[in-house]
């Protein structure tokens, strides 16, 4: 009889695994054999999915891209001004985000001398400012937003965003990434906004 296929269960468990271990010990002292461990697998069944840590490190990007991007649009449909939905969007997304920044870091590390990670990198941010411009762009065509460069707009909320995260993973102690990315949004949307 043959066996049954459990990579829908084994992927994400690997991934899952993966990311703990890359995030507590950082991408180059980590192994295969640690990812098995933290998986409660193998490693030939690690090996089974995963030629090697480089495709572990691209499939955990690609995951964490999908995830990102897909969060960020669904509130394109979601109720509320342009404000309310992208402040939801920084209350849901800022604590997972905070918990892999050693990982984040890393990986933003290495794409600095693999081109790889730095084409996944890129990719990211392409469909994240994008998403961003989309959002912004309903608020311009609501009459909520005053017209303008809706782009530019999404570049410097990813801005914002990413060097928030960076400054509060630095210090976590006095910065509190939720609440200065939250009056951070707000400074650009008193300037964004229409006034009435």
């Amino acid at each position: 009889m043959p066996r049954p296929d459990v990579s829908d269960e084994r992927i994400p468990q690997i991934l899952e695994a993966a990311a703990r271990v890359f995030n507590r010990k950082g991408i180059a002292a980590t192994r295969m054999e640690d990812i098995a461990r933290e998986a409660k697998l193998s490693v030939g069944g690690v090996y089974w999915y995963y030629k090697g840590k480089d495709d572990v490190i691209l499939a955990i990007m690609d995951r964490l891209i999908d995830e990102d991007v897909v969060a960020l649009k669904s509130m394109l449909g979601a109720p509320g001004t342009v404000r309310e939905r992208l402040l939801a969007y920084v209350q849901t997304s800022i604590p997972e985000a905070m918990a892999y920044m050693p990982l984040t870091y890393d990986l933003y590390t290495l794409a600095h001398r693999d081109a790889k990670v730095r084409r996944h990198i890129q990719r990211y941010f392409t469909h994240y400012r994008n998403a961003l411009a989309e959002i912004i762009q309903q608020g311009m065509d609501a009459g909520e937003l005053c017209e303008g460069d809706a782009a530019a707009a999404a570049a410097a909320l990813a801005a914002l965003y990413e060097g928030t995260l960076e400054l509060a993973s630095l210090d976590p102690h006095n910065l509190d990434a939720v609440q200065m990315l939250t009056q951070s949004v707000n400074v650009v949307f008193d300037g964004l906004e229409k006034q009435r």
